[in-house]
This record gives C-alpha cells, sequence and structure tokens, in this order.
C-alpha cells in the first residue's frame, strides 16, 4: 500500500486577546519518505559542526541567518512544486465560535489536509510537533480524522503522531517552512520564500 507523509506546523499564538499575534499561519507539507533527504540533511548538520556550529537540531526561529541560508538552500530541491500547503489567518476576522481549539483546527486545518490527500487508496501518516496542551492536540487530530472519514470507506487508513521536531528532519523542514510565512507576513522579508519558491501554495 502506497503511504502519504504529512507534516503540520503553525506560527503565531492562539491569543485573541489584545497581546495576541496579528497572525496565525498554519503549514501542511507533504514530503515523500527519502532516505537520501534525511541523509542529506545529516551531511550538513555535520558540515556545520566542523565549522564550530553544534546544532541539536534545526529551529528556524532560533538558527542564526548563515544556518537558514544553508537549510533552505538544501530543502528547496527536494519539495515538489505546491507540497507546502499553507494558510495565514488574521486572527480579527476568525469568527469568535471558532476561536477554541477543537472547532478551530477541524475548520483551517481539514481544508489542507484535504489538498493533500489523493484519492488513491493509501495509508496517510500525519506528524506534529509535541504538543502539551490537550485541547490543541485533540482539535487537530479531530481535524485530520474528519477530513478522511469524509472519503469513501476505499481509503487507506491514517495514523497521527505527536513527535518532538527535534527527534525528525521533516518536522523541521515543516518548521522552516511555517517561519519563511511568517517572516515574510511580519517582516517583510521574502528571501526564505523566494528559495522556497514554487514550493509554497500560500492563501491568506
Amino acid at each position: 500500500m502506497e503511504s502519504t507523509h504529512l507534516y503540520l506546523d503553525e506560527a503565531g499564538n492562539f491569543d485573541f486577546g489584545p497581546n495576541g499575534t496579528r497572525w496565525l499561519v498554519l503549514t501542511c507539507v507533504k514530503i515523500p519518505w527519502d532516505s537520501q533527504r534525511i541523509g542529506h540533511l545529516a551531511q550538513l548538520k555535520h558540515e556545520l559542526l566542523l565549522e564550530g556550529i553544534g546544532l541539536e537540531y534545526f529551529h528556524a526561529s532560533e538558527d542564526n541567518r548563515r544556518v537558514r541560508q544553508r537549510f533552505f538552500e538544501s530543502i528547496a530541491p527536494w519539495l515538489p512544486p505546491a507540497s507546502v500547503k499553507a494558510r495565514a489567518l488574521d486572527k480579527r476576522e476568525i469568527d469568535e465560535s471558532l476561536r477554541t481549539p477543537e472547532r478551530f483546527y477541524p475548520a483551517f486545518v481539514s481544508p489542507l489536509v484535504e489538498r493533500h490527500i489523493s484519492q488513491n487508496k493509501e495509508r496517510v501518516f500525519v506528524f506534529s510537533d509535541t504538543l502539551p496542551v490537550n485541547k490543541k492536540r485533540r482539535g487537530l487530530e479531530k481535524a485530520v480524522a474528519a477530513e478522511l472519514a469524509s472519503r469513501s470507506a476505499g481509503l487507506g487508513t491514517h495514523t497521527f503522531l505527536h513527535h518532538a521536531s527535534k527527534s525528525n528532519f521533516d518536522l523541521q523542514i515543516a518548521d522552516y517552512c511555517c517561519w519563511a510565512i511568517w517572516r515574510s507576513l511580519t517582516k517583510g522579508d521574502n528571501q526564505a520564500l523566494e528559495i522556497l519558491g514554487q514550493a509554497v501554495d500560500l492563501k491568506i
């Protein structure tokens, strides 16, 4: 059976009050499994170590500009066109009835998942970073389950996995892609998005 691998990430906070971020960015990245890609990123990490940068893992908001540039240039060739589905939401425009994780994620993550899943009979693996808040975790799982359940019974099953991003290079790719969109929206810096090019399919 074929398998689809999806990686979820978000930028911004879930605070809808005056102290919250204006934007909330949701991303769903579809990356076919490829051991060569994993080896390529492991090699990059080793090269940085030899240059005096001993990273535990890649994290866009914590890495310096030099590391980010190298990482984006490394992952761009591995991301097919429209493999990064994203939605940027102005939180002021979100209806109050949707401002809970249980309702928010099914409303806005489900469409991202739907845009990635084909009608083929396949197993779907959905990864997200470890979520300490149970309501957010349940909301994400509900979003994916609802989308897959709406399809024909002939489709394959899905597995939802909450893993620490430091343990998974592809979750780190999703983090970087989400950061690139966030950076563009909040700082007007499009350099990272330009490197990713047609891989990013963003709706605002």
